[in-house]
C-alpha cells in the first residue's frame, strides 16, 4: 500500500485526531469556568447562576476532609488520621467522598493561590472551578470513546451534545456532586466496555478493572447503585457462566475499593453500609411541581422521569439520539454486546424512578447521568448523517449538517445563566412549560449575582430583606457570606414567612412552584415589582417592595 493511499494516515494526522478529544474538553471547560462567578470573587470569570440551596452543603462536607488533611501534613498519610477524620462528629456520611473531592480541592488551590479575603474557610467560586474541570474531563472522554469506536465526526458530535444540553451544562457550573457522578458513572460503563467488550472468554482477573471503576463510582453517589445489576446482567447474558468468575472478582474488587476509600465505614462496616443506602429513602418528604401539580416525592407520577428527559433535551439532539439507539448497526465498529450495556445503563435509572413510591423531586438531577451515554447515539446518527449529506450534497450538506449540531448553542446563550430552567420546543420553551404548568426554576440558581447587584442599588441602608423560599438554614447563611449580598453587610437577610408579625417590606423570592408562599405568588395590591430575572417572558426570580410599613424600620442612606 503506497503512501498516496487516501486510507493511510499521515503521523500528523493521526497525533491531530487523538488531540481533538482534549481539545474539546479544554474547550468545555473554558465555557464554563469563564462563567462561574459568584460575587465578583475573580476578574477571569463572568457572573454565573446564583448560589443554590445545597452548594454550601456539598461544599462544606468536601472542605472538611480536604483541610483536615492537609493540617495533619505527612500524618494524612497514616491510615488513622483518616479514620479520625472521617469518624469526627463534626462529619456527615450524607454522601461518599469522591464526589465532592474535585470541588473541595480547587478551592483549596485557589484559595492558597488567589487569597479568600472575608471568607474564613471557602470561595463557592474557586469550587465551581472543580466541576467545570470534570466537565472537560467528561467531555474528552465521551468524545474519545466515541471516537475510537465509531469515527471523527461521531466522536465531536458526541461532545456537541453533551455540551449543548443546557441543564447538563448547567449543573457543570455549580459545586455539587452531579457532574462528578457523571463522570464516574460514563467511566465505568466506556472503560468497562473498551477492556471486556472484544473479549470472547473472560478470565477472573478480567474483572479487576471494572471492579475498580465500580468502586470509584460508588464512592462518588448513590446514583453508581444503578450499574451492579446492568454490569452482572450484561456479563452473564454474553459470558454465560464464563463470566462467573470475572463478574465475583469485580464484585468483590469494588466492594474493598469502596470500603478503603471511605474510612468513615472501617468503625462498623456493616450497620454503616446500610445506614448509608437506607437514609436515601429515609429522609425528610421534598416536593415537585409538575403539571399544575404538587406532588410529594414519592407520589410523583410514573411517567415524570420519561417526560422530562423528552423535554429537557434539545429536540435536534432528542431525535439523533433516538435514530442512533435505535440503528446500532449504523456503525459496524460499536457492536451489539457493546450496544446493550449503554442501553442498560441508559434505561435503568429511567426505570427506576417510574416505579411506584421512589422518591423524584428535583427535576432530572437525580438520572442527569443517562446523557453523556445518550450523547454517544448522537454522535453516530451524526455520522451516519453527514455520509448522507455527502453522497448528496457534497460540501454543502456539511456545512448543514455542522450547522444544526451547532444550533443548539442558541438555547445556551439564551437561557444563560438560568441553564437548569431550560425546555425545549416539544412543550413550546420555557414558555410553554410555564403554561403547562412545569416547574420553572428549582434550585434557586436564578437568584443570579447580576440580578442581586442590580437589586443592590434599590435597597436603602440597612434595609431588612426577605427571602423565600428557604429550605436550610444554611441556605441564608450562604447568601450572607457567599453571594454578592455580602457587598451590602448593612442588609439583614431573614427567611420570609408570612405568619410572623413582622414581614420585611423588602422580599426577593424564587419563583420554586415546588415550595411557593401563596402571599407572594399573588402578592397583594399595592406590591411594587422593582425588579426580575425572565427567560422567555417567564420570571424566575424577583424582587418586591410590599405594601405599607412593617415593623422592621429601615435607614435611607445620607
Amino acid at each position: 500500500m503506497s503512501a498516496a493511499d487516501p486510507t493511510v494516515q499521515k503521523p500528523r494526522a493521526r497525533f491531530t485526531v487523538h488531540l481533538l478529544p482534549w481539545l474539546m474538553g479544554f474547550f468545555a471547560f473554558c465555557s464554563v469556568a469563564g462563567q462561574l462567578d459568584l460575587a465578583d470573587d475573580v476578574r477571569w470569570s463572568a457572573a454565573g447562576p446564583g448560589l443554590t440551596f445545597d452548594e454550601g452543603l456539598n461544599i462544606e462536607g468536601g472542605v472538611y476532609y480536604v483541610e483536615s488533611a492537609l493540617r495533619s501534613g505527612f500524618a494524612a498519610l497514616h491510615p488513622g488520621t483518616y479514620y479520625d477524620i472521617f469518624n469526627n462528629p463534626a462529619y456527615h456520611p450524607d454522601y461518599p467522598p469522591l464526589g465532592r473531592l474535585p470541588a473541595a480541592l480547587s478551592n483549596a488551590i485557589l484559595f492558597r493561590l488567589l487569597g479568600g479575603e472575608g471568607h474564613p474557610l471557602y470561595v463557592v467560586t474557586y469550587a465551581r472551578v472543580g466541576s467545570a474541570l470534570v466537565f472537560g474531563l467528561l467531555m474528552t472522554l465521551v468524545c474519545a470513546f466515541t471516537q475510537q469506536r465509531v469515527g471523527v465526526v461521531a466522536g465531536l458530535a458526541a461532545g456537541v451534545a453533551l455540551w449543548f444540553t443546557p441543564r447538563v451544562f448547567g449543573h457543570a457550573h455549580l459545586a455539587s456532586v452531579e457532574t462528578m457522578m457523571n463522570l464516574s458513572y460514563a467511566g465505568c460503563v466506556l472503560l468497562t466496555l473498551l477492556w471486556l467488550a472484544p473479549r470472547e472468554r473472560l478470565k477472573a482477573t478480567d474483572g479487576l478493572v471494572p471492579g475498580l471503576l465500580l468502586g470509584l463510582a460508588l464512592l462518588t453517589k448513590i446514583q453508581a447503585i444503578f450499574l451492579p445489576p446492568v454490569l452482572a446482567v450484561w456479563m452473564l447474558w454474553n459470558w454465560r457462566q464464563r463470566g462467573i468468575p470475572a463478574l465475583l472478582v469485580m464484585a468483590v474488587t469494588s466492594f474493598f475499593v469502596f470500603l478503603l476509600g471511605w474510612p468513615w465505614l472501617w468503625g462498623d462496616p456493616l450497620s454503616r453500609f446500610v445506614q448509608y443506602f437506607s437514609q436515601t429513602t429515609e429522609r425528610v418528604t421534598l416536593y415537585c411541581y409538575y403539571f399544575g401539580q404538587r406532588y410529594a416525592d414519592k407520589m410523583v407520577p410514573w411517567h415524570y422521569p420519561l417526560v422530562m428527559f423528552l423535554t429537557t433535551t434539545p429536540v435536534l439532539f432528542l431525535v439523533l439520539g433516538v435514530w442512533g439507539m435505535c440503528r446500532r448497526g449504523i456503525s459496524p465498529h460499536l457492536t451489539h454486546r457493546e450496544h446493550q450495556l449503554l442501553l442498560g445503563a441508559f434505561s435503568l435509572p429511567l426505570i427506576v424512578f417510574a416505579l411506584p413510591g421512589v422518591a423524584v423531586y428535583d427535576g432530572e438531577r437525580l438520572f442527569l447521568i443517562i446523557w453523556p451515554i445518550f450523547a454517544i447515539w448522537v454522535g453516530i446518527a451524526t455520522q451516519q448523517l453527514m455520509t448522507i449529506s455527502d453522497q448528496h450534497w457534497k460540501r454543502w450538506g456539511r456545512i448543514i449538517v455542522i450547522a444544526l449540531m451547532l444550533s443548539p448553542a442558541v438555547n445556551i446563550i439564551s437561557i444563560s445563566p438560568c441553564f437548569l430552567s431550560y425546555y425545549n420546543g416539544l412543550v413550546g420553551g420555557l414558555s410553554g412549560a410555564n403554561r403547562l404548568g412545569l416547574e420553572v426554576t428549582y434550585w434557586g440558581d436564578s437568584l443570579s449575582p447580576r440580578f442581586i447587584k442590580e437589586m443592590s442599588e434599590k435597597l436603602p441602608q440597612g434595609a431588612v430583606v426577605g427571602i423565600a423560599p428557604i429550605l436550610h438554614p444554611l441556605y441564608l447563611e450562604g447568601l450572607k457570606k457567599d453571594s454578592w449580598f455580602r457587598h451590602r453587610p448593612d442588609l439583614r437577610l431573614i427567611p420570609y414567612d408570612d405568619q410572623q408579625p413582622d414581614v420585611p417590606r423588602y422580599v426577593f423570592e424564587i419563583r420554586r412552584l415546588a415550595d411557593p408562599w401563596e402571599s407572594l405568588m399573588t402578592p397583594p395590591e399595592g406590591t411594587e415589582i422593582l425588579g426580575e430575572v425572565t427567560k422567555q417572558s417567564v420570571p424566575l426570580a424577583r424582587l418586591m417592595k410590599l405594601p405599607g410599613q412593617s415593623s422592621d424600620q429601615t435607614t435611607i442612606a445620607p
